[in-house]
């Protein structure tokens, strides 16, 4: 599985820690069999967790097995692979672990005689979410249904870590290991019940199972179901993978393309920034061939301004001095001069993929692929003024920051840029930029 990391395709953006909930590097494996490599290696990391969690109530025998009922049985009803590889877990877990060295049980049906329930009870979403998106990536990829492609697969699995795994991680973390918790080796055993996960036909008998379920619920057998059980929180559906997946990876893929289009654009201000005034009608034009046929600017081009201005302000203006009417053409207004045609179409149409998305319109990859193709055409483009921008000052992985905080709040109708104080700085913002140029001629 090692090996593995070195097919996998990264992005670039690195989001602000904690701010944003687009995750820093989404990867493309190579194919469907990668995929559920890879999902069984989710089951297994979730399924240590669940290991943990039965050894933290294992000093009340009647609690862990409710812990263990519920997860298997009341999350979803449909039996599936994915719940009977859980029951294996647990019941290794129990009879290797648990059984030989616990013998105490209880009359009292509620589940605070743990010391550890409180613990497990704030764990209990997570570990819902864990198996219900593990359950959806078994049921799309055993019958290799196409609704989700590759991509859409590859992100959902770097979603599950840090809302699932990560946050059990977490919580569990705060308490000390039981003493027989051995981590390595029981991820080892529990790793080698999850290979089975998506080979044909019935991965565990009606016998075994029985077996299995008599082992882990004969204590809690005919009994009502305990009020602290009854009173877990009642999850709502993950979206990972769910209805609303396709529509939040389509805006997550619309403001990487809005960052990567911005860093461009501050490429090639600084291209041009040996003379401010050819640079600034360059921003000029730019954002007035992104507002060409645009009914509802919505927050697209206010953006467009703010990255204009942020690079002139912070990283231009205060080097090359003030503006110069006299000044002479910059050296690479030539390269320059189609470049900002082509960005601000690619600008529109991400302007017009967001109203379609915050309409309720259709979104998904095919809504965002003529943009990708754009941007790759871009990069190519800009790659003879590279070297120039970066004599000039140009640092992407500085600006990306600062970019990304501009654009990651594009869907959030709460953002403080969708109030009259984005309106009002707007004004200023071209008041700073272009006033300067209304009264004169543009360069030839």
């Amino acid at each position: 599985m090692e090996s593995r990391e070195t097919s996998l395709v990264l992005r670039r953006l690195r989001p602000l820690a904690g701010s944003f909930r687009y995750y820093p590097y989404t990867r493309t494996f190579s194919g469907k069999e990668d995929i559920k490599a890879e999902v069984m290696r989710l089951g297994a990391q979730l399924s240590v967790h669940v290991a943990h969690s039965m050894l933290l109530l294992c000093d009340d025998i009647p609690t862990m097995s409710w812990f263990c009922y519920i997860l298997w049985k009341g999350i979803t009803r449909n039996r599936n692979h994915v719940l009977e590889t859980l029951l294996r877990v647990m019941h290794f877990v129990y009879s290797k672990y648990i059984k030989p060295k616990t013998t105490t049980t209880t009359t009292n049906q509620d589940c605070d005689n743990s010391v550890q329930w409180e613990l497990i009870r704030n764990t209990w979403k997570h570990f819902a979410d864990g198996v219900k998106i593990l359950n959806r990536f078994d049921f799309f990829l055993r019958r290799n249904i196409a609704y989700f492609d590759d991509r859409q697969l590859s992100s959902a699995i770097d979603k599950y870590k840090p809302q699932v795994l990560e946050k059990l991680d977490d919580k569990l973390r705060c308490v000390s290991e039981v003493d027989w918790f051995a981590k390595e080796t029981i991820e080892s055993n529990i790793s080698a019940l999850w290979k089975s996960l998506f080979d044909d036909g019935e991965t565990i008998s009606k016998a075994v199972e029985s077996r299995f379920l008599r082992d882990l619920f004969m204590p809690i057998f005919g009994k009502p179901l305990p009020s602290d059980i009854l009173a877990l929180p009642i999850t709502s559906s993950p979206y990972i993978l769910g209805k609303n997946f396709e529509t939040e990876e389509a805006k997550e893929e619309i403001v990487r393309l809005g960052v990567e289009l911005s860093l461009y654009v501050a490429q090639s201000m600084f291209s041009l920034c040996d003379d401010i005034r050819t640079m600034l009608w360059f921003c000029y034009r730019l954002w007035r061939y992104a507002k060409v046929g645009i009914i509802n600017e919505g927050h697209v081009m206010d953006r467009l301004l703010l990255v204009m201005h942020y690079v002139y302000t912070k990283y231009i203006k205060p080097k090359n001095g003030e503006y110069q009417i006299d000044g002479n053409n910059s050296a690479q207004w030539g390269v320059m001069w189609e470049n900002d045609k082509n960005i601000g179409f690619e600008f529109c149409m991400l302007n017009c993929n967001v109203y379609i998305i915050k309409a309720g319109g259709p979104c998904g990859r095919e809504a965002t692929s003529p943009l990708e193709e754009a941007v790759k055409k871009l990069v190519e483009t800009l790659e003879c003024v590279r070297s120039v921008s970066e004599a000039y000052g140009f640092a992407r992985d500085a600006m990306e920051p600062d970019i990304l905080d501009m654009w990651k709040s594009l869907f959030d109708t709460e953002a403080k840029e969708a109030s009259q104080t984005l309106r009002d700085m707007k004004q200023g913002i071209i008041r700073d930029l272009f006033l300067p140029l209304f009264n004169e001629a543009p360069p030839p």
